[in-house]
């Protein structure tokens, strides 16, 4: 007999043709969970966590691979990414510049430079964090070659950047313009202190073994629990984190402030007690890194502990 003889089977037919054109978006929405708890793995060189663990920026000698060829609209998030390598640094990196179209200067140098072996200065805050999926283990110290893309598997960015050569970039750390919509302080938050996190010494070398962080870009309160920690390239700020509506949601996270820019400016005009409206992307932190790999020995499980984050603060709202 014909199974697609009568109304009841073509039903059936159509019905199986439906879901088997559908099987593609289901392995998707099955496959992002997957994808958002696989492990990354980075392995880093103990003198370099020790040199930037108290430092909010780097020094870069950096070869542009592949640039954007203008900013991204303000509605995505008004940067500008430079896929590229550095001496310095070791590992696959992205730089970033803020709010990048008001940059005509840099732009115009970064064009130049791109998919050459000239190499240009960069100066900015150094940031690991895992914005992405893992793909490939990082390793530092590893061959790299040119990238051929803005966006190559990383987890080192120097974002945002705030020289470039002699040129400064420092004035595009402030808030992204309307249309672009920030992380909520309580999402971001709360998923950055429940974010498993492993630390495995070797000697020389330590691996860090996480999942994927995500969100950039966090707006944010801020009340300083101490006085600001001037360094030498900023400086740093122990503070309660609080949502817009002024609830706490971190007792006790250090904040990063960088030399020169205008959240630094205003942090010099703050004091124990002081509240700040804040732009803020997450790192790791360095300094905590450094300890618990030095103190693993006295408190068992300590290199298992949460995620240990800071906060670059990227801009600071009138309000």
């Amino acid at each position: 007999m014909n199974i697609f003889s009568n109304n009841t089977t073509l039903h059936s037919r159509k019905g199986f043709y439906e879901f088997r054109s559908r099987i593609p978006a289901i392995l998707v929405l099955l496959l992002v969970p997957a994808l958002a708890r696989a492990e990354i793995v980075i392995t880093l060189k103990n003198s370099f966590i020790e040199q930037f663990k108290n430092r909010a920026t780097i020094t870069a000698t950096y070869t542009v691979d592949k640039a954007h060829p203008r900013p991204n609209p303000v509605l995505k998030d008004a940067d500008i990414h430079i896929a590229g390598r550095a001496p310095e640094i070791e590992l696959p990196t992205v730089a970033e510049i803020m709010n990048a179209a008001s940059q005509t200067g840099v732009l115009s140098l970064i064009r130049r430079v791109a998919g050459t072996s000239n190499t240009i200065n960069i100066t900015g805050a150094w940031r690991l964090w895992c914005e992405h999926g893992g793909e490939v283990e990082q390793i530092q110290g590893a061959a790299l070659s040119a990238f051929d893309s803005t966006n190559p598997p990383h987890v080192f960015e120097i974002h945002p950047i705030t020289k470039v050569n002699n040129i400064s970039t420092a004035s595009s750390l402030h808030p992204i313009g309307a249309a672009f919509k920030t992380k909520d302080a309580e999402q971001a938050f709360t998923s950055y202190e429940n974010k498993k996190f492993e630390i495995t010494p070797h000697g020389d070398t330590t691996t860090l073994t996480t999942t994927m962080g995500g969100f950039n870009y966090v707006e944010f309160k801020i009340e300083l629990n101490d006085e600001p920690q001037q360094i030498s390239d900023g400086y740093f700020a122990m503070a309660t984190v609080k949502t817009l509506g002024g609830d706490v949601i971190v007792n006790n996270r250090r904040m990063v402030f960088v030399k020169g820019t205008p959240p630094e400016t205003r942090l010099k005009t703050m004091h124990k007690g002081g509240t700040l409206h804040v732009l803020g992307i997450p790192r790791f932190d360095l300094a905590i890194v450094s300890f618990r790999i030095n103190h693993a020995q006295d408190r068992p499980g300590m290199l298992s502990w949460g995620l240990p984050y800071e906060m670059i603060i990227a801009g600071v709202y009138p309000h």
